[in-house]
Protein backbone atom coordinates (compact mmCIF):
# COMPACT_ATOMS: atom_id res chain seq x y z
CA UNK A 1 0.00 0.00 0.00
CA UNK A 2 1.46 3.36 -0.88
CA UNK A 3 0.09 5.52 1.99
CA UNK A 4 -2.56 4.73 4.34
CA UNK A 5 -4.74 7.45 4.46
CA UNK A 6 -5.48 10.61 7.23
CA UNK A 7 -9.25 9.59 7.34
CA UNK A 8 -11.60 7.20 5.85
CA UNK A 9 -12.42 8.19 2.12
CA UNK A 10 -16.29 9.58 1.47
CA UNK A 11 -18.42 6.25 -1.02
CA UNK A 12 -19.07 7.94 -4.09
CA UNK A 13 -19.69 7.55 -8.07
CA UNK A 14 -16.84 7.16 -10.39
CA UNK A 15 -12.95 7.04 -9.88
CA UNK A 16 -10.89 8.68 -7.69
CA UNK A 17 -7.40 10.26 -7.74
CA UNK A 18 -6.51 9.18 -4.27
CA UNK A 19 -8.47 8.69 -0.74
CA UNK A 20 -8.65 12.29 -0.52
CA UNK A 21 -10.88 12.88 -3.01
CA UNK A 22 -13.30 9.92 -2.15
CA UNK A 23 -13.50 6.28 -3.12
CA UNK A 24 -16.06 4.14 -4.99
CA UNK A 25 -16.91 0.83 -3.47
CA UNK A 26 -13.62 -1.17 -4.86
CA UNK A 27 -11.36 1.70 -4.23
CA UNK A 28 -12.47 1.55 -0.76
CA UNK A 29 -12.43 -1.73 -0.63
CA UNK A 30 -8.54 -1.86 -2.06
CA UNK A 31 -7.51 0.27 1.26
CA UNK A 32 -9.16 -2.15 3.08
CA UNK A 33 -7.68 -4.68 1.66
CA UNK A 34 -4.19 -3.39 2.30
CA UNK A 35 -3.98 -2.68 -1.88
CA UNK A 36 -2.31 0.10 -3.73
CA UNK A 37 -5.71 2.58 -4.14
CA UNK A 38 -7.72 1.88 -7.49
CA UNK A 39 -10.76 -0.02 -8.37
CA UNK A 40 -9.46 -3.27 -9.58
CA UNK A 41 -8.02 -4.83 -6.31
CA UNK A 42 -6.67 -8.18 -6.91
CA UNK A 43 -8.55 -9.53 -3.90
CA UNK A 44 -11.64 -9.33 -5.58
CA UNK A 45 -12.77 -11.67 -8.58
CA UNK A 46 -13.55 -9.42 -11.96
CA UNK A 47 -16.97 -10.47 -12.74
CA UNK A 48 -17.77 -9.65 -8.68
CA UNK A 49 -16.12 -6.21 -8.88
CA UNK A 50 -17.55 -5.54 -12.46
CA UNK A 51 -20.84 -5.92 -10.53
CA UNK A 52 -19.83 -3.75 -7.50
CA UNK A 53 -18.24 -1.34 -9.78
CA UNK A 54 -22.21 -0.78 -11.42
CA UNK A 55 -24.23 -1.14 -8.56
CA UNK A 56 -21.55 1.85 -6.82
CA UNK A 57 -22.39 3.70 -9.82
CA UNK A 58 -26.00 3.80 -10.40
CA UNK A 59 -26.97 4.47 -6.79
CA UNK A 60 -27.71 7.93 -6.18
CA UNK A 61 -25.16 9.66 -3.21
CA UNK A 62 -28.25 9.30 -1.00
CA UNK A 63 -28.78 5.52 -1.42
CA UNK A 64 -24.93 4.68 -1.54
CA UNK A 65 -24.05 4.48 1.89
CA UNK A 66 -26.30 1.51 1.94
CA UNK A 67 -23.35 -0.23 0.59
CA UNK A 68 -21.21 -0.25 3.56
CA UNK A 69 -22.55 -3.20 5.37
CA UNK A 70 -20.77 -4.65 2.11
CA UNK A 71 -17.27 -3.12 2.37
CA UNK A 72 -14.79 -5.49 2.97
CA UNK A 73 -16.89 -8.38 2.44
CA UNK A 74 -15.00 -9.26 -1.78
CA UNK A 75 -12.07 -9.06 0.18
CA UNK A 76 -10.59 -12.50 -0.58
CA UNK A 77 -13.26 -13.82 -2.81
CA UNK A 78 -11.15 -14.46 -5.90
CA UNK A 79 -9.58 -17.78 -7.12
CA UNK A 80 -6.91 -18.73 -9.26
CA UNK A 81 -9.53 -20.97 -11.69
CA UNK A 82 -11.30 -17.77 -12.47
CA UNK A 83 -13.40 -19.43 -15.06
CA UNK A 84 -14.37 -22.35 -12.30
CA UNK A 85 -15.28 -19.90 -9.53
CA UNK A 86 -17.52 -18.04 -12.20
CA UNK A 87 -19.78 -21.07 -13.16
CA UNK A 88 -20.32 -22.51 -10.07
CA UNK A 89 -21.07 -18.60 -8.62
CA UNK A 90 -23.67 -18.29 -11.37
CA UNK A 91 -24.56 -21.69 -11.07
CA UNK A 92 -25.64 -21.00 -7.20
CA UNK A 93 -26.62 -17.58 -7.96
CA UNK A 94 -29.16 -18.42 -10.46
CA UNK A 95 -30.79 -21.28 -8.42
CA UNK A 96 -30.86 -19.14 -5.47
CA UNK A 97 -33.10 -16.37 -7.17
CA UNK A 98 -35.63 -19.20 -8.29
CA UNK A 99 -37.02 -18.02 -11.39
CA UNK A 100 -36.65 -20.20 -14.40
CA UNK A 101 -33.53 -19.07 -15.93
CA UNK A 102 -34.21 -17.79 -19.96
CA UNK A 103 -31.86 -18.97 -22.72
CA UNK A 104 -29.66 -16.54 -22.70
CA UNK A 105 -29.01 -16.59 -18.67
CA UNK A 106 -28.69 -20.48 -18.77
CA UNK A 107 -25.80 -19.58 -21.28
CA UNK A 108 -24.46 -16.95 -19.04
CA UNK A 109 -24.18 -19.16 -16.33
CA UNK A 110 -22.90 -21.89 -18.29
CA UNK A 111 -19.77 -18.91 -19.52
CA UNK A 112 -19.00 -17.72 -15.87
CA UNK A 113 -20.91 -14.67 -16.79
CA UNK A 114 -21.26 -13.69 -13.49
CA UNK A 115 -21.90 -9.76 -14.09
CA UNK A 116 -24.52 -10.45 -17.07
CA UNK A 117 -26.46 -12.52 -14.94
CA UNK A 118 -26.39 -10.43 -11.95
CA UNK A 119 -28.20 -7.27 -13.72
CA UNK A 120 -30.27 -9.50 -16.11
CA UNK A 121 -31.67 -11.41 -12.57
CA UNK A 122 -32.60 -7.81 -10.86
CA UNK A 123 -35.33 -7.92 -13.14
CA UNK A 124 -36.78 -11.62 -12.02
CA UNK A 125 -39.19 -12.82 -10.48
CA UNK A 126 -40.74 -9.56 -11.81
CA UNK A 127 -39.73 -5.92 -12.31
CA UNK A 128 -39.89 -3.87 -9.46
CA UNK A 129 -42.18 -0.55 -9.82
CA UNK A 130 -40.51 1.83 -7.52
CA UNK A 131 -36.79 2.99 -7.17
CA UNK A 132 -37.15 2.22 -3.29
CA UNK A 133 -37.76 -1.28 -4.07
CA UNK A 134 -34.98 -1.86 -6.85
CA UNK A 135 -32.61 -0.33 -4.41
CA UNK A 136 -34.06 -2.77 -2.08
CA UNK A 137 -33.73 -5.24 -4.41
CA UNK A 138 -29.96 -4.16 -5.28
CA UNK A 139 -28.89 -4.52 -1.72
CA UNK A 140 -30.41 -8.34 -1.20
CA UNK A 141 -28.76 -9.68 -4.96
CA UNK A 142 -25.61 -8.01 -3.86
CA UNK A 143 -25.83 -9.68 -0.21
CA UNK A 144 -27.15 -12.85 -2.22
CA UNK A 145 -23.82 -13.02 -4.89
CA UNK A 146 -21.39 -12.70 -1.93
CA UNK A 147 -22.82 -15.31 -0.11
CA UNK A 148 -22.34 -17.50 -3.04
CA UNK A 149 -18.67 -16.26 -3.88
CA UNK A 150 -18.49 -17.69 0.05
CA UNK A 151 -19.85 -20.37 -0.68
CA UNK A 152 -18.18 -22.02 -3.53
CA UNK A 153 -14.87 -20.21 -1.94
CA UNK A 154 -15.53 -22.08 1.14
CA UNK A 155 -13.38 -25.42 2.44
CA UNK A 156 -15.23 -28.06 2.47
CA UNK A 157 -16.99 -28.98 5.65
CA UNK A 158 -14.74 -31.38 7.44
CA UNK A 159 -11.65 -30.34 5.77
CA UNK A 160 -8.81 -29.31 8.36
CA UNK A 161 -6.65 -26.33 7.38
CA UNK A 162 -3.56 -27.14 5.07
CA UNK A 163 -0.87 -27.24 5.94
Amino acid sequence: MDRIPDSLPVLSRGRHRSPAHGACFLEYTSLLAGEPFGDAPRCVDGQLAAVLRHANDVLSAADRPRLVPLLGRAIGLAADDAVRLRRDVAGRLAAAVGTRPSPEERRWAATGAVDRLFWSLMLEPAPVSTSAAWVARLLERLDLLHGCYEAVLAPPVGAGPRG
